[in-house]
């Protein structure tokens, strides 16, 4: 089996797999970061442009590390309804997930995916969580476009537990309306308080199956908490660990998707405090006020305030109806307004983050919290 780590692109010639998806005679693109495992018959040709490529055993990488599981989860038709995939980094979770969308569509199920890892997503920018029905084989998450977005305003999980458990309930309660097994695939903060963190999202959810990939102790773990639950335990894919570089250029890449291709000709909105609720740490606010270069958000409960030089800059998420629509960044903070740089026209609900871009190249992230 050949493993490829993108950016690259791999020419198929002969009968050839990813992650059960067919490729046989036919160009795949690697993205940045992702490492792809091809497997293939023995006349098959496999040709690679770009990124690195190494050979390695089925034993340890691919789908048959994992081929019991999927066949368990699939044929257990009863149980099949929401899946919760747990692990902590570079254990293979956006990968199995992957193979058992492709597997589920082999034998005719309706499959959704959540992905609820904030900082490195596939579905959406940092900061957010998408979902989305999928009807055709992948072989990347990032091949898919979300239907539903939620935004947390967080790149890191650590105080947003609570934000993320409760976006990801509201996409699955919406997905689960037109597909019959639900993929939730998490992000891989799982040892010392993540461990706490997880089973309180296991207990909100209730999934039907949860998949523990890589310490064998967090499956005993969860198998101990969860008896009604299918608790299932995979190994780890071998050779497959992503360096910090690794993870910052897919961090950016996937946050250029939706921001810095045409960023130049982005339009500049300009919007009344006092016109937009605001969305802060999961809270909504009906109320605000600029003063003094300082936004005051009110309501019912908290207060909140946040200083101009933390507005300047920062990437935001725009709703209209309830819904996110988008994403822009705030460039400029006047007496009454703020000023957005962004494609969506028209919203009425501004999502705030405690994430800002450094430069006017787009080229990286820094927490401001």
């Amino acid at each position: 089996m050949l493993l490829v780590k993108g950016p690259a692109i791999v020419c198929v010639e002969g009968k050839g797999w990813v992650l059960g998806k067919d490729v046989s005679n036919s160009r795949v693109s690697v993205n940045v970061g992702k490492i792809l495992p091809f497997e293939k018959s023995p006349n098959c040709k496999v040709t690679c442009i770009g990124g690195e490529s190494w050979l390695t055993s089925c034993s340890v990488a691919g789908t048959s590390i994992w081929k019991d599981i999927v066949q368990s989860i699939l044929s257990n038709i009863k149980l099949l309804r929401k899946v919760l995939i747990i692990g902590n980094t570079d254990t293979g979770k956006s990968t199995f997930a992957t193979y058992l969308i492709n597997e589920a569509l082999k034998k005719g199920f309706r499959p959704s995916v959540i992905d609820a890892d904030i900082g490195q997503g596939d579905l959406t920018p940092p900061n957010a969580i998408g979902g989305a029905i999928i009807t055709t084989h992948i072989t990347d998450l990032r091949d898919i476009t979300p239907d539903l977005i939620e935004f947390v305003g967080s790149i890191t999980p650590t105080g947003f537990e609570e934000a993320i458990i409760e976006a990801v309930n509201k996409i699955s309660r919406k997905t689960g309306i037109l597909s019959n097994i639900c993929i939730i695939n998490t992000d891989g903060y799982i040892l010392n308080n993540g461990i706490n963190y997880k089973i309180s999202m296991a207990q909100e959810l209730k999934p039907d199956v949860i998949v523990c990939l890589g310490h064998f102790s967090i499956f005993q773990i969860f198998r101990s908490n969860f008896l009604s639950s299918l608790v299932l335990y995979g190994k780890s894919p071998s050779n497959m660990i992503k360096s910090k570089i690794d993870r910052k250029q897919r961090r950016l890449s996937q946050f250029s998707r939706y921001i810095s291709g045409n960023y130049k000709r982005y339009a500049i909105i300009s919007i009344n405090v006092k016109e937009a609720e605001f969305v802060y740490k999961g809270e909504t606010f009906q109320k605000s006020q600029l003063r003094y270069g300082i936004l005051h958000l009110i309501n019912r409960n908290n207060a909140v305030h946040i200083q101009r030089k933390k507005l300047v800059r920062m990437f935001v998420g725009l709703g209209l109806s309830n819904s996110v629509i988008g994403f822009g960044i705030i460039v400029s903070v006047s007496r009454y307004r703020l000023y957005i740089k962004s494609h969506v026209p028209k919203f009425d609900k501004i999502y705030l983050s405690n994430s800002a871009i450094i430069s006017d190249s787009l080229s990286e992230f820094k927490i401001i919290d």
